[in-house]
């Protein structure tokens, strides 16, 4: 007779479970199958073991931009994540109802998983809706208003978002950094009274006008609101001046360095290590040979991409001085930086015609000039900013006139004004204040979808790639003739 075949420990266990009616199986169903941010939701556990410890998981995405060489921009780019919501225990009854708040998170489905000790009991869904806020109502001449996006991306169809003011798209805002959550600051430009903001979506980046009307995606924001009535109020204040955003202290990217001559133990150290124009910044050297000259050497980054010419750091000999190392090999100079392209300026030292060693220093935006600040219709306003650099996420700074998309400039003419724009624009429309706004763009994106090239980054305070750059912003009063 032949010998029946064992069973394995685990169909033994699940064929036991179902002889005494005992199963680890159960029901995970949620109040809502859609939400938003912030919206509360009820987690419902029924059919469950009876007062068993539970896990709860949310799987989602974290969202970062791809960058090669710290300066070509891939694109967004999204991996999985899975976070712990909280641990539940059931009642008698094997049944748990758990209130939770839709985290600050990318929009689109996302699931929600029920285990016990590892493994998976049930999960469910549900759809994050993006939308936006618009935190005033009314706001002076020559203020902002602050926008809020929640839920964006990651999906290509809802990581580009067009803000338009008036009728006039000026530029974009997108998630694709702190989980789908977007800042604008939006100019209340004039004449003051009523105006209308609105936000649209389309991942070619230009408004698809029947997004609320016929759109397959469904409207913008699904039943909320993507268009605003607000209120520019008067000011008695003398708006006229220029100013740039707040500026962090930034570390050079090594990536940007030149290749040395010789390896050696000498070592470049500069403080501060960034700064715009003007910075006083001190050059200290360790471990070099004793009593020996070094000359230090400043780099600029030159090319052309248009010509196809690779933009490569070349050296520039007379914009540092040399120095004189003591008995002990070190050195320190004081100097001051130069109006001179943006991002990481390596800095090299060379002792008898070898580059030995190396450091860097981020040059930062400024403006040098901004004249003059006031004049009739058709006066020439005179813009000029140094430390533009030559990296595709700032090498195209964009001009907005009055929250009207003007153009874009570029910082890198490969000669000894690389990273210094000069602008001459035209004074236009009533008596009274006017604003031009520079913003940061990215400037060519390897990706093709959704497309950001070229256009200002409204979100850029808190979604830009690689670098937090500032935007710079001029106020010009028209006069009468």
């Amino acid at each position: 007779m032949e010998e029946e075949p064992s069973l394995s420990s685990d169909l033994e266990e699940t064929l036991e479970q179902h002889r005494t009616g005992a199963s680890t199986s159960g029901t995970l169903v949620l109040s809502d199958q859609q939400g938003y941010v912030d919206d509360t939701i009820t987690i419902k556990g029924r059919n469950l073991p009876e007062t068993a410890a539970l896990d709860l998981l949310w799987h989602s995405t974290d969202g970062s931009w791809g960058v090669l060489k710290g300066n070509e921009i891939v694109g967004p780019q999204y991996r999985p994540r899975t976070d712990h919501i909280t641990t539940v225990t059931t009642d008698e009854s094997g049944r748990f109802d758990e209130t939770w708040t839709i985290p600050e998170d990318y929009g689109g489905a996302h699931k929600i998983e029920l285990q016990q000790d590892g493994e998976t009991i049930d999960r469910a869904e549900i759809e994050i809706t993006p939308w936006f806020e618009l935190q005033e109502e009314s706001v002076p001449l020559g203020g902002t208003f602050t926008f809020k996006g929640y839920g964006l991306g990651p999906n290509v169809v809802t990581n580009n978002y067009q803000v338009s003011w008036d009728n006039s798209t000026f530029g974009f805002m997108t998630g694709v950094m702190n989980r789908g959550t977007a800042t604008a600051e939006i100019r209340a430009v004039g004449p003051p009274g009523k105006h209308t903001l609105e936000v649209w979506r389309n991942y070619r980046g230009i408004p698809y006008l029947q997004n609320n009307t016929q759109s397959p995606y469904g409207e913008v924001c699904g039943d909320r609101q993507s268009r605003w009535t607000v209120e520019v109020t008067d000011t008695e204040e003398d708006l006229a001046g220029c100013w740039m955003d707040e500026q962090f202290e930034e570390k050079p990217m090594e990536l940007h360095y030149p290749e040395l001559d010789a390896e050696s133990d000498a070592t470049l150290e500069v403080t501060p290590t960034s700064g715009q124009a003007g910075t006083q910044a001190f050059i200290t050297g360790e471990q070099f040979p004793p009593n020996e000259t070094v000359d230090l050497i400043w780099y600029r980054h030159e090319g052309h991409r248009v010509k196809g010419i690779p933009i490569t750091p070349e050296a520039h000999r007379d914009v540092l001085p040399t120095v004189q190392t003591d008995a002990n090999g070190r050195f320190q100079v004081e100097v001051e930086i130069p109006p001179e392209e943006g991002s990481t300026r390596p800095i090299t030292a060379e002792v008898g015609g070898q580059e030995i060693a190396v450091t860097g220093f981020v040059v930062q935006p400024r403006i040098e000039k901004f004249t003059p600040h006031e004049g009739p219709v058709g006066s020439t306003i005179e813009i000029e900013l140094s430390g533009v650099g030559w990296t595709m996420y700032e090498n195209g700074p964009f001009l907005v006139y009055d929250n009207k998309p003007l153009g874009y400039a570029c910082g890198t003419s490969g000669d000894d004004k690389g990273g210094v724009i000069k602008l001459d624009i035209p004074a236009a429309g009533e008596p009274g204040y006017h604003f031009i706004d520079i913003y940061p763009t990215i400037y060519e994106m390897q990706e093709d979808e959704p497309n950001f090239e070229i256009f200002p980054h409204l979100s850029y305070l808190d979604n830009h790639p690689v670098r937090p750059l500032p935007a710079s912003h001029f106020v010009f009063e028209v006069t009468e003739e």
